[in-house]
């Protein structure tokens, strides 16, 4: 069947149907009466005259009755108009209605209005044409000439048009049908091209030539099962156009084609189980329904202009502006808010309704009546959507949330319900002031203009705002200081609306106190109705929006799932990093995380010793000494004005930016002062001279403590400042905390740390520099923090972030702890001595100072007590390794602690869960904070105290918050220390070896050969994920309480399925009748595999790609077991990271040294110049052994769970090339090969270990700690000869033995020998760090 059956019989039946039959509603109209693609001047005629009778009578008698002369005249009236405007949805916006020969005349109706409701926008009339012909000719040659399978018109005016493609006929929308439509527009700008050699006037004609592609509010290409559109195709226009002016040799329509079709997306469905045909019409409903048009017109397609401040105004710097459309993902979103809130509108009268349907999902999945029982009480207990719906949105930074929130806003402020607006007020929350701006920005831009909203500051301005006619708030509770207030005089005016509120970066509700007590308030505005007899609530609505949606913010405002026995939350919609890097939409900030290690050329604070961290009491203090230490800043500013002016400012044409995020504000003051000054310096050299008026600007929030931002920007405020910045052709913008969220400026290429970040804070900070502009290819993250710390952590957010979040935060355990914490506080001795009491007498000013007293004398006692003990243990030169030491305990120090855990075990269950209320007693948490105020007190000033804790007296949490860093340990007690636990190591290498030794059965039976392994094992992989994905199966299986023998029943019944249904697809899989029996003969075996896997694969800890074949690689014919073994060790061996690797080796190797401290350089140096010693070229037969001899460090360190044989192989490696390496220091040392004093024959070990001083001595050294090495040496020389004669059969405790001591001999031969290397010129100290300066520069 071909698409013109497919297009006549189904496509055009479903657009013309009627709407309440299921269709779209449209006219089918025949192509003969089109004029030329663009109009149906029929149609046009009779919209107007049946909507318009009396104007339509006066414009025919204007024309002596000539419907057709009238009919052509105003056609080339609005013909001009629409290629005056972007596109169609603009023209329309902007022409509802035009002046025609002195007439009024409505173009198109709109819905919802307060007097007439939509009974005017049934008036416009929806036709599709089939193959209408559109050809376009330019004195005489034809420029473009091609029939669109359907165009659409709205009253006779073009606004799009469909390419079908039919799969059984070989062609695909993908390929064929984007393919078609890029062809087709891309040809046209060639023959206009060709136009202009000979006559450049066709440039003027441009617009109306293209009219029918550019013009268009989506071109649409589908073959039913995908469907993808394209929007504004005239950003291809420059590429296209420069392509063919330039290369008209080289530079074809099809090599341009693959350009166009990267901005040619597949449109979302809302569920991957659909049909062909349920997928085709849920996408033409949210595309081409009436309603959809409709929407296109009024909210989703605007102009954006640049504009610039004079005075309180905006004045737009050029007429000129850039089309904003939605991309699919972003329509679907809001498309997908506007239907869920349908629904729970539709469903408000019944309060059992999302129980029922969660009782309903639950039972569709065949989960037992007992256990779906329980999954809803536990659900019950959540707070989320019990007093307002909430919506969580997770987006990724960069991809445009505030135009999703600006199209939601809109369509929010006129949507109706039951013939009234469904929300009084929609309020815009933001709690940043960029975040105010580029919103203010996109409003203005969208045409919300001050007419249609006001802000609120301050409680005047809230309460007028509730009056105003106007219809959408934006709160800025930044400025708002009596927020509190404010909603408690406006509580009369609140509980009779029903408000939306839209809340950008929310995961900082449960950072930031006005933003939490915002929401907390909302939540408890409703007001009820009465429905019949029933007492219901009218809830009002909450949307969240954020990249990083914590596990708090997902089981406050997420969506419940219930999947397996915990229960999990999960956003409304997710648009997630991975796929808008994919798609284009923002780049890449992990792939140029560049490492500065700042040159040492200078000395630390005396208190600091940079390679013993972990044993500095307060590591926050320590680390705030480095980075405010002026001679490291002064380093670090050098590099950073130096990049600026040989790299950044270059970058996007001329055009970059770069931001400098710093620890605190008055490092944020030094940082820009020497800065600015050293920047001066350098624009006097010639070269630099342009970049002289680039901005240095600092950005941070005012406090009394420190100078004013604007005094520091030469008294300019804060929000011109960073106008100023986003205006400048180039410049540097410095920060603390402010900008590091929600700042958009896509020009900012760079982005240097001067401070650690990790988690949600991490992802914001580096997706500032992650937004996409013309010429900007990629972005810079330059990590100059102390230890170089954010390349990792980085790393590991953006494995948390990159995809969907899920939370599985269990509350229940979390409740569990609070009741632990409230025991063990109650059976305290200040609660014992005073509380009972306290709670009579909390307002008699006698007993609370005698209480005070009594808690205070108590905190003295126990801190008297933990020193006297220290002092007795310091006294007997006792350790605690020694027999009769005395653990000094402190009652006061781990009772505040408890109390810390308490308070914030308290605040992540805050409007999430339901506890009881004992916990939140205001006495109970009155007491404590008084205990707390008392203790702080005492503690403020003792340097040897390392807990630093703050008392909040705030209604919006508990009362006692514990503000220690996560660095800092818990107290010690006569306990033993509560280890953290390792993460079990991921269970796909036994797997895999599993697997491989089955299939290596069958190899040897010859069943298989090694290539059909490798595709059986593949297959497999896709097995277990494709069982993964049941959800019925894995409750099952992650049940505890189900057998498991009921386990084996289910996994076995789903594995058969899968044989049976599945691989019928896989037609690639050789022997597929053998492959089926291997199954059914080891399913008790793939059970056992997949159990054992499956956690750590939902978890997102593992996976089950067992793909071993790589692109670009072919694989041989005769492959063998083992090399396919070899390459499955490939696939799971660790990746190379030299900087882990070299760390990994300090720590462990550096107690093995610690004797010789003071013979041996310090073991980071040894370290660092062994990796030297590797990577330096000399003699090409010396070179060899670099990759081997690092790669086997990296496993035999770095790698877990490895087998023996493994460990040996490895161990074996290093051996044999021990020799090579010590003939290669050798060489560096003296400029010359070492030789075997035997004439003709090669040097040996021997003659190596004899040629370097520090080897040769250690036979006969008297010194017991050397001696100790010269053993090992004598154990090494062994072991190789074991090795080399394969003789050895050692245990795998011997082989770790033998492994440490052949490690320790590379370090010893070059530590020993550093002073040598330096003074032949090398110092591969200072050249490492060279080495990651140039690698950054040269990124």
């Amino acid at each position: 069947m071909d698409e013109r059956k497919i297009q006549k019989d189904y496509v055009m039946n479903f657009f013309c149907r009627r709407e309440d039959d299921g269709g779209l509603g449209y006219r089918n109209v025949t192509p003969n009466i089109v004029e030329n693609g663009m109009f149906i001047p029929s149609v046009l005629s009779e919209f107007i005259s049946t909507s318009q009778p009396e104007e339509w009578s006066r414009l025919l008698r204007k024309y002596n009755n000539d419907e057709r002369a009238l009919e052509d005249a105003l056609i080339e009236t609005i013909r001009t108009k629409v290629v005056d405007k972007q596109n169609v949805a603009i023209f329309f916006n902007t022409n509802k209605t035009i002046t025609f020969q002195g007439e009024k005349l409505t173009l198109f109706y709109v819905p919802g209005t307060e007097l007439r409701g939509d009974l005017d926008f049934v008036k416009n009339i929806f036709c599709a044409v089939e193959e209408a012909p559109y050809k376009q000719k330019y004195q005489g040659g034809m420029i473009t000439s091609f029939r669109p399978d359907i165009t659409f018109y709205l009253n006779g005016i073009f606004f799009g048009y469909m390419e079908l493609k039919c799969v059984s006929m070989g062609q695909n929308t993908m390929e064929h049908g984007r393919g078609k439509v890029a062809k087709d527009y891309l040809s046209a700008i060639q023959a206009i091209v060709k136009k202009e050699q000979t006559d450049s006037k066709i440039g003027k004609e441009k617009k109306s030539l293209l009219a029918m592609y550019e013009k268009a509010i989506h071109i649409t290409a589908s073959d039913i099962n995908e469907t993808y559109v394209m929007r504004n195709i005239t950003q291809m226009y420059d590429m296209a156009h420069a392509e063919f002016t330039e290369k008209p040799s080289s530079s074809t329509v099809n090599k341009l084609v693959p350009e166009v079709c990267k901005v040619f997306k597949p449109y979302p469905v809302s569920s991957p189980l659909l049909t062909e045909k349920e997928k085709f019409e849920e996408i033409a409903q949210a595309l081409y329904s009436k309603n959809a048009i409709k929407n296109e017109i009024l909210y989703y397609n605007f102009i954006e202009y640049k504009y610039v401040r004079k005075g309180k105004t905006r004045v737009r710097t050029s007429n000129s502006g850039r089309l904003i459309s939605p991309r699919p993902k972003q329509k679907f979103g809001c498309d997908k808010i506007m239907k869920k809130i349908k629904e729970m509108l539709d469903n408000e009268s019944n309060p059992n309704y999302y129980t029922e349907k969660l009782r309903k999902e639950l039972y569709a999945l065949g989960i037992p009546q007992a256990k779906t029982e329980e999954i809803i009480l536990k659900r019950e207990k959540f707070c989320n959507n019990k007093y307002v719906y909430s919506l969580l949105m997770q987006y990724a930074a960069g991809f445009g949330k505030s135009n999703i929130i600006g199209w939601t806003a809109l369509q929010l402020k006129d949507y109706r319900y039951n013939g009234e607006y469904a929300y009084d007020k929609i309020m815009l929350v933001v709690d940043r002031l960029q975040l105010r701006g580029q919103l203010d920005e996109r409003m203005f831009n969208m045409n919300i203009d001050k007419s249609m909203f006001v802000e609120a500051t301050d409680k005047k301005t809230f309460i007028e705002a509730l009056d105003d006619q106007r219809r959408i708030i934006v709160v800025n509770i930044q400025k708002f200081l009596d927020l509190q207030a404010a909603l408690d005089e406006a509580n009369k005016k609140l509980d009779k609306m029903r408000v939306a509120f839209l809340i950008d970066e929310i995961h900082r509700s449960n950072s930031g106190e006005n933003n939490k007590e915002m929401i907390n308030l909302f939540e408890r505005l409703q007001d009820s109705f009465n429905n019949g007899e029933k007492k219901i609530f009218k809830k009002n609505l909450l949307i969240g929006f954020t990249a990083t949606p914590s596990d708090e913010t997902l089981s406050r405002f997420g969506e419940f799932r219930s999947a397996t026995t915990v229960p999990l939350w999960v956003p409304f919609d997710t648009y997630s990093m991975k796929e808008a890097i994919a798609d284009g939409y923002i780049l890449d900030p992990t792939k140029h995380i560049i490492p500065y290690n700042v040159p040492v050329g200078f000395e630390l604070p005396q208190d600091i010793e940079i390679d013993d961290e972990d044993n500095i009491t307060n590591i926050k203090q320590v680390k705030q000494k480095v980075y405010e230490f002026e001679p490291r800043m002064r380093k670090i500013a050098e590099f950073v004005v130096d990049r600026l002016v040989s790299l950044v400012y270059g970058k996007i044409r001329g055009e970059g930016k770069a931001m400098l995020a710093v620890t605190s504000i008055p490092i944020a003051i030094r940082y820009t002062r020497i800065i600015r000054k050293l920047f001066a310096e350098k624009c006097k050299e010639k070269q630099y001279a342009k970049y002289a008026e680039a901005p240095i600007s600092v950005v941070y929030s005012d406090s009394q403590k420190y100078e004013s931002c604007a005094s520091v920007n030469n008294d300019v405020p804060e929000e011109l400042v960073i106008e100023n910045f986003k205006n400048a052709k180039n410049g540097l913008i410095i920060v603390v905390d402010k900008l590091q969220t929600g700042f958009d400026e896509p020009k900012l290429h760079t982005l240097f740390l001067d401070k650690e970040i990790k988690d949600i804070n991490a992802i914001q900070t580096i997706s500032r520099v992650n937004r996409t502009c013309k010429y900007k290819k990629e972005c810079h993250v330059i990590d100059c923090s102390w230890k170089i710390v954010n390349t990792k952590n980085i790393k590991q957010a953006f494995k948390k972030y990159c995809e969907m979040v899920i939370s599985q935060f269990n509350p229940e355990e979390e409740a569990k702890q609070i009741a632990g914490y409230y025991k063990e506080m109650c059976a305290s001795e200040p609660y014992l001595h005073w509380f009972k009491e306290f709670t009579q007498k909390k307002e008699d000013a006698d007993f609370i100072l005698d209480m005070e007293s009594g808690i205070r004398d108590w905190i003295n006692i126990c801190f008297i007590r933990e020193e006297e003990i220290r002092k007795q243990n310091e006294e007997h030169e006792l350790k605690p390794v020694d027999k009769g030491y005395i653990l000094p305990e402190n009652a006061a120090k781990m009772l505040r602690f408890k109390i810390g855990l308490y308070a914030s075990a308290l605040m992540s269950l805050k409007n999430i869960y339901d506890i009881p209320d004992k916990y939140n007693d205001e006495t109970f948490k009155d007491f404590w904070k008084i205990f707390c105020q008392i203790y702080r007190d005492i503690t403020k000033n003792n340097d040897n105290e390392s807990y630093s804790f703050n008392v909040v007296d705030s209604d919006e949490i508990p009362g006692i918050t514990d503000v220690d860093d996560d660095d800092e340990e818990e107290p010690k007690t006569g306990k033993k220390k509560k280890q953290k636990i390792p993460k079990e190591q991921k269970p796909k290498k036994i797997s895999l070896e599993k697997i491989l030794k089955l299939l290596s059965q069958l190899n040897e039976q010859e069943l298989i050969n090694a290539r059909e392994a490798q595709k059986w094992l593949t297959e497999i992989g896709i097995m277990f994920e494709n069982l993964r994905q049941k959800e019925k199966l894995c409750v099952i299986l992650n049940d505890d309480k189900t057998p498991e023998e009921e386990k084996f029943k289910e996994y076995k019944k789903y594995q058969n399925i899968y044989k049976l249904v599945d691989l019928k697809k896989r037609e690639d899989l050789v022997k597929v009748e053998t492959f089926k029996k291997m199954l059914d003969d080891n399913v008790e075996q793939f059970f056992s595999i997949f159990m054992k896997q499956l956690k750590h694969v939902e978890n997102g800890e593992d996976d089950f790609d067992y793909d071993t074949t790589e692109s670009g690689n072919p694989i041989p014919d005769n492959m063998s077991m083992e090399q396919l073994i070899e390459m499955v060790r490939n696939k799971i061996r660790p990746q190379y990271d030299e900087e882990v690797l070299k760390e990994q080796m300090c720590n462990v190797y550096a107690p093995h040294f610690e004797k010789i401290a003071g013979k041996i350089r310090p073991i980071k140096e040894v370290v660092n110049n062994l990796f030297g010693v590797l990577s330096t070229t000399s003699l090409s037969h010396l070179d060899g052994i670099d990759t081997i001899v690092k790669d086997s460090l990296n496993v035999l360190c770095i790698a877990k769970d490895i087998s023996a044989n493994e460990k040996r192989m490895y161990l074996n490696q290093l051996l044999m090339k021990y020799e090579v390496f010590l003939k290669k220091l050798y060489y560096l040392i003296n400029n010359k090969e070492i030789e075997n004093k035997k004439p003709g024959k090669g040097a040996t070990l021997s003659n190596a270990i004899f040629g370097i001083p520090s080897l040769k001595s250690l036979k006969h050294s008297e010194d017991p700690d050397i001696k100790e090495f010269s053993d090992k040496l004598d154990i090494l020389r062994q072991l190789r000869n074991d090795e080399a004669h394969e003789s050895a059969d050692a245990s795998e405790q011997e082989i770790n033995a033998a492994i440490e001591i052949v490690i320790d001999m590379y370090l010893y031969s070059v530590g020993t020998n550093i002073t040598e290397l330096e003074s032949n010129g090398y110092d591969f100290q200072t050249e490492i760090q060279t080495s990651t300066t140039e690698q950054g520069d040269g990124s």
